[in-house]
């Protein structure tokens, strides 16, 4: 099987070809959608690359949504790897370059091609919805930075740098809340135009605690309840699972989570436990795969 990894950068995409017989090809073009296109498409022409070659990057913020929407449009399979599963899969490394990641990147694709999980078309629309999830959080905590200081540093302050960071501090206040209405009234509107996203997340506003806030993160960070398979990958996700920590007879660690988990998902669903246990609803109680009720106190 053939396999194409992808370096994204900035500027630049670091493209390697492996085939049966170890690295083929390599090649540094422009990050843009044309350059990449053209590049793909000489290599189909020459008969290297075809339309069953799987082709894996790395995950790189917005560096890497023009890659990924230009090799959807030519129906290319396309898988985004985590980066901690190509390091690990490495083993020693010494030295690291664009060109190197990009082989190593083929190479993990060709190795553990049985384990991929194939980019689709609402792809796309879920990172949107991620980047503005993002930017209304950063928003927020810019707003409650600013209301500190309203509160705290403007008091100690000479009564004319007083009033004029008073002004100014307030201002920016409500700033912020104008963009905040508008950049909610865009997240509501990118969840409406699916039907079928739009009725997952008021799905999981009916759980107790859960409210829109938390539910479009659920659903942007979950693909809209695709991502996982079973609830256990979920809770592991989230870092709500416990892990046991022994090794031989003299290792006898604490059974603990993992630091490696979505601490955003993880602060939210503490929240919203919070909120669940403080009303007097009844509510269900999963374990062992058996339902129980239970009321919360």
């Amino acid at each position: 099987m053939r396999t194409i990894g992808i370096d994204v950068s900035k500027a630049t995409l670091d493209v390697a070809l492996r085939d049966e017989q170890g690295i083929a090809l390599e090649k540094q073009v422009k990050n843009s959608p044309a350059a990449l296109r053209a590049l793909l498409r000489g290599w189909v022409k020459r008969g290297l690359c075809q339309k069953s070659t799987l082709v894996c990057l790395e995950p790189t913020g917005h560096y890497s949504l023009g890659v990924i929407k230009t090799l959807l449009d030519m129906g290319q399979p396309t898988w985004m790897a985590h980066p901690n599963d190509i390091r690990l899969s490495i083993g020693m490394q010494r030295g690291k370059s664009d060109k190197v990641d990009a082989r190593r990147i083929a190479e993990y694709a060709h190795r553990y091609s049985d384990k991929a999980r194939l980019i689709t078309p609402a792809y796309l629309g879920f990172a949107e919805l991620r980047s503005l999830l993002a930017l209304r959080q950063r928003m927020i905590t810019q707003r409650s930075g600013h209301r500190v200081q309203l509160k705290d540093n403007a008091l100690y302050q000479g009564k004319s740098i007083k009033t004029l960071v008073k002004d100014e501090l307030e201002r920016q206040v409500k700033s912020l809340e104008r963009s905040l209405k508008k950049l909610e009234a865009a997240i509501a509107a990118l969840i409406a135009a699916d039907e079928v996203v739009q009725r997952k997340k008021a799905l999981a506003q009916t759980v107790s605690g859960i409210g829109p806030v938390l539910a479009s993160e659920l659903v942007a960070h979950t693909e809209g309840f695709t991502r996982f398979t079973t609830p256990r990958q979920m809770v592991c996700y989230v870092g709500c699972a416990p892990f046991e920590r022994t090794s031989g007879s003299s290792v006898r660690g604490r059974t603990a989570t993992s630091p490696c988990a979505n601490k955003r998902l993880k602060s939210l669903l503490r929240l919203a436990a919070l909120a669940a246990v403080r009303t007097q609803e009844t509510f269900a109680i999963t374990t062992n795969g058996k339902s129980s009720r239970a009321n919360a106190p």
